[in-house]
């Protein structure tokens, strides 16, 4: 990146950009790395390498970011490796210093508390709960953070049966709705609820969603080329492509 980015020896291209103008490409290679994630199988070598590969391109990114830093003065890339490193070890003394903790929850509560002591927030400078989430986080993400910021103080389903019988409740008041404006209420509603029972069970939705469009175009590719096979699509019927379809379907859990 610093050859890439002399001043006379370097690219045009990369002299041009600045944080602004690369926001779209650490956008876009997060999302490339999300896919490969959802298409990765554990051993294969052919998924190992895409994502190491899409991995390498998530990471330049961050290199150009403290390049461009670095060519201002301001900062370079030790200095955010270094920056993340003393965060990790302030935010576990159960690791790297003498406190115990019970398990996974108590983690997070004492997280929450350190996070709170390095910025010096006392009880009456407190921001509200829900104040602060990142604008770019997607609608999705958000509903995440929203439940798990709701979850620490106690506003949370009892257990997962609990947070179940709400969606069952949302997706009937859906049902029963007519009006646009209060059926796209309570899909809304449907939407978050589905969100908070992934979040209490531990399924990270944004990936079960990704890996269920590989399994459906890869289904649905089934059922293309039995359509092809056939003679084009106005050859074949939703029946038909049903059939084709749990063809594959079958197969897939072969």
């Amino acid at each position: 990146m610093a050859a890439l980015r002399h001043p006379e020896s370097g690219c045009p291209w990369d002299l041009k950009q600045d944080h602004q103008t690369l926001a779209r490409y650490l956008r876009e290679e997060a999302a490339e790395v999300l896919e490969a994630l959802a298409e990765h199988r554990p051993g294969e070598a052919a998924a190992e390498a895409h994502l190491c590969e899409e991995l390498g391109d998530l990471w330049l990114q961050i290199a150009f970011h403290a390049q461009l830093a670095a060519d201002r003065g301001a900062w370079d890339l030790h200095d955010v490796e270094r920056t993340i490193v003393d965060k990790l070890v302030r935010r576990h003394p159960h690791v790297f210093a003498e406190v115990a903790v019970a398990g996974a929850e108590e983690v997070l509560t004492n997280w929450t508390a350190i996070k709170r002591e390095e910025r010096g927030l006392a009880d009456d400078h407190e921001p509200r709960l829900l104040e602060g989430i990142p604008a770019s986080l997607s609608p999705m993400d958000e509903a995440l953070e929203i439940g798990h910021r709701c979850a620490k103080v106690g506003f949370e389903w009892p257990d997962l049966e609990g947070v179940l019988d709400k969606v069952k409740e949302e997706v009937a008041e859906l049902q029963a709705e007519s009006d646009p404006v209060r059926v796209e209420e309570e899909f809304g509603d449907v939407l978050f609820s589905l969100m908070q029972w992934a979040r209490k069970k531990g399924v990270d939705p944004d990936a079960a969603l990704r890996k269920q469009m590989v399994r459906f175009k890869a289904r649905f590719a089934s059922v293309e080329d039995d359509a092809r096979a056939a003679g084009g699509w106005e050859q074949r019927n939703l029946e038909q492509m049903e059939a084709a379809w749990q063809a594959a379907k079958r197969r897939g859990k072969g």
